[in-house]
């Protein structure tokens, strides 16, 4: 085989070794991938694309943390790697998700440099950039990279499945949750017609500028399809980003998990998103205003004025059926969502909890279980020309006490009253409720299309706004004198008659049109005759079913695992708190165990439970009876174990636990926490063993479910 141009400089080194040797690669069939061995390219020809040879590589991170790159690229100044044809594996395919770790390929300072097709995974994060510009990612596939084993089951959310991205200063996302491609202050990338399955995040674009992402699908993730972080002035079209879900069980629980289709945290701003769909997701879009604003950590460290999460749009997109929100978009100004799909969400149309001047216009907000457009804690915020059909409530808007963040750095350095919203040229039809005030003053109503019919407003201690000596109108008369009367509440409000003109900033919104956008795919799932409703979420072990694959549908986790179908003898009982801080005079668990336990004598309810997914067996008769703070539980089974061995016994508890068996404690957290999960390795004999479990709640939110696996 012929030797590569002198122009390239290739150094194969060996994994904690300090040898490395200096090697020209072959053209024609291209530089073989060498397992243990990372391929550093440090130059090239522009002209010239290094190519690897053709093939499956399953190379295992290399580096003491894993994530040196089997593929490194360093100081590159214009040059492309073609992997058409390359296989590149950290894992043979198949592998539990979870058990990848490490980077794949790693870019680090390079310009003008394009990697072109390949299918990758088995990774944690398949492709890492740091500090590049001009990058570009083309035609490349993903499959089978990190994913974390999901806990919850078709019974009941496991909090452990959270993801919680507040955090990613320090690189928590890709360390905690792993992605296909993650981007890290890098300027001008494109990423173009890339694919991704079988994961839990596509892409991550942390403190990036002016990344342009089209034509990809990342898509049936367990996180999310797309995510920011500190990333502004991105440009994103016609892309697919659905099924990026977790936490839901269709008809028993819809949580979202954190998990969407596009993630926006911490002061992204200025960023477009064009003819996306982003159906089925926990949210289509979750943008959060950051931690820096909400939790003054940017005033803290003297910077004065901090934005939020500021001027995104999001324009003909399709972000329907979301186990939560279809947008939700908190403590920021002035982004606007326009013309979009937004139907069929399970909470929410829009949230927009804290917003400022959020402009809301000409989307399809349908058949909405919550809200159609909620917005809490918001000023001047402009809901105008939408259709609002079949929803519990269309538009809600109000204030209410929340010390915590009205109190906090947020609230002292930004206003939280409800006000100043205009409402106008709005299509309302068959919602149960068209209108909820609620203490907030000075909305503004034009006319609105109100469907016909029998209308019931609720007006309590509400007024309308007229001018200085004019005569006053009730608010009844108010809403009918601009069209029909609308259904709903109002309450501790006023409102007021919008006789234009329109504020400056609607007027834009209203006249926007999106740059130049590239992008040939079709994303809407009605264009591809594609499935809709939330019943098509089907969740696995490791994510939602891709059921446009023809992948069989997953098996369902059976909650409690090896204790699945146990017979455990449990009594409710009631306990006493300390009164007054007087020691000794309740019965609480942490101070006197004894005597606790001697209140299951006379309990206040006895059953037979044959699986735990919440501390009242998931029996509502039975909640109504014991009550949702101070009682106990104690519960005994005969567990027979098939196959001896190691078992990993895990139990979530919110409040206190503990797991006895034959006499042991081999778990406990009996303390006053959040939801939380332990697990211990246990060894079983094949035999029949007795388990105890012990639980008690103080008050405020509850969990428990038991599980047994053989490991």
């Amino acid at each position: 085989m012929r030797p590569w141009p002198l122009a390239f400089v290739l150094l194969a080194a060996s994994c904690g070794s300090s040898r490395s040797d200096d090697r020209r690669a072959r053209d024609l069939g291209g530089i073989e991938l060498v397992p243990g061995h990372a391929l550093v390219v440090t130059e090239a020809r522009p002209d010239l694309p290094l190519r690897v040879k053709s093939g499956t590589y399953v190379i295992p991170p290399l580096g003491d943390d894993g994530n040196r790159g089997v593929v490194i690229l360093e100081g590159l100044r214009g040059a492309t790697l073609d992997l058409d044809g390359v296989e590149l594996r950290g894992t043979p395919a198949g592998t539990d998700l979870d058990r990848d770790t490490g980077h794949g390929i790693v870019l680090r300072d390079c310009r003008d440099v394009t990697i072109r097709g390949g299918k990758l995974g088995g990774y944690k994060v398949c492709v890492v950039a740091t500090g590049c510009e001009r990058l570009v990612f083309e035609d490349m596939t993903f499959d089978g990279w990190y994913g974390q084993r999901l806990l919850s089951t078709a019974l009941a959310e496991d909090q452990s499945d959270w993801l919680y991205p507040h955090k990613n200063d320090e690189r928590e996302w890709m360390t905690n949750h792993g992605a296909a491609i993650a981007l890290e202050d890098c300027r001008d990338v494109t990423i173009r017609r890339a694919r991704g399955r079988h994961g839990q995040n596509g892409i991550l674009l942390t403190r990036c500028e002016g990344t342009r992402v089209y034509d990809c699908d990342f898509s049936f993730l367990s996180g999310w399809g797309i995510a920011l972080y500190r990333a502004n002035r991105s440009l994103v079209s016609r892309n697919r980003f659905d099924h990026c879900v977790r936490g839901y069980s269709h008809g028993v629980y819809w949580r979202g998990q954190d998990s969407a289709g596009i993630l926006m945290f911490e002061r992204c701003s200025d960023n477009v998103f064009v003819e996306n769909s982003a159906t089925h997701g926990g949210d289509g879009v979750f943008l959060f205003g950051g931690r820096d604003t909400v939790e003054g950590l940017a005033a803290a460290r003297g910077e004065s004025g901090a934005g939020s999460s500021d001027r995104n749009v999001w324009w003909r997109n399709d972000f329907s059926y979301a186990v939560a929100n279809a947008i939700e978009a908190t403590f920021s100004s002035d982004n606007w969502a326009i013309g979009n799909l937004l139907d069929g969400s399970h909470m929410h149309g829009v949230w927009g909890g804290y917003s400022r001047r959020m402009v809301v216009l000409d989307n399809s907000i349908r058949d909405t279980r919550g809200g159609g457009v909620s917005i809490e804690h918001g000023q001047e915020c402009a809901i105008v020309g939408n259709e609002l059909s079949g929803n519990d409530m269309a538009v809600e808007l109000w204030w209410d006490e929340d010390p915590d963040l009205v109190g906090g750095a947020f609230g002292q350095a930004h206003d939280t009253a409800s006000r100043d919203h205009l409402v106008l040229g709005n299509r309302f039809l068959d919602n149960a409720q068209d209108l909820v005030l609620r203490a907030t003053q000075g909305v503004w109503f034009g006319p609105n299309d109100v469907g016909r019919g029998s209308r019931s407003l609720a007006v309590q201690r509400s007024s309308v706004v007229v001018d200085p000596g004019a005569k006053p109108i009730e608010v009844s008369p108010f809403f009918a004198a601009l069209g029909e009367l609308p259904s709903g509440v109002v309450a501790d409000s006023t409102v007021r008659k919008f006789e234009g003109p329109e504020p400056e900033w609607l007027r834009r919104a209203r006249a926007w049109v999106p740059p130049e956008t590239p992008g040939n795919q079709r994303p809407f799932a009605r264009d591809r005759g594609g499935r809709a409703g939330l019943d098509t979420i089907v969740m696995g072990e490791w994510g939602p079913w891709d059921f446009e694959s023809g992948e069989p549908r997953p098996a369902q986790r059976q909650p409690g695992g090896l204790l699945a179908g146990s017979r455990w003898d449990s009594v409710w009982f009631r306990w006493e708190p300390v009164r007054d801080g007087l020691r000794g005079s309740g019965s609480d668990p942490r101070e006197d165990l004894e005597r606790w336990r001697a209140l299951a004598a006379k309990p206040l309810a006895r059953r037979e439970v044959s699986i735990w997914t919440n501390p009242w067996a998931g029996d509502d008769a039975l909640r109504r009876d014991v009550g949702n703070a101070h009682f106990g539980v104690v519960a005994t089974a005969r567990v027979a174990v098939l196959e001896g061995g190691r078992h990993r016994l895990s139990v979530v508890s919110d409040d206190g636990v503990r797991v006895r068996v034959d006499g042991r404690t081999v778990l406990e957290n009996w303390t006053w926490h959040a939801p939380t999960r332990d697990a211990v390795e246990i060894d079983l004999a094949a035999d029949e063993h007795t388990f105890v479990l012990e639980y008690f709640q103080i008050d405020g939110a509850a969990a428990l479910s038991i599980e047994l696996e053989r490991l």
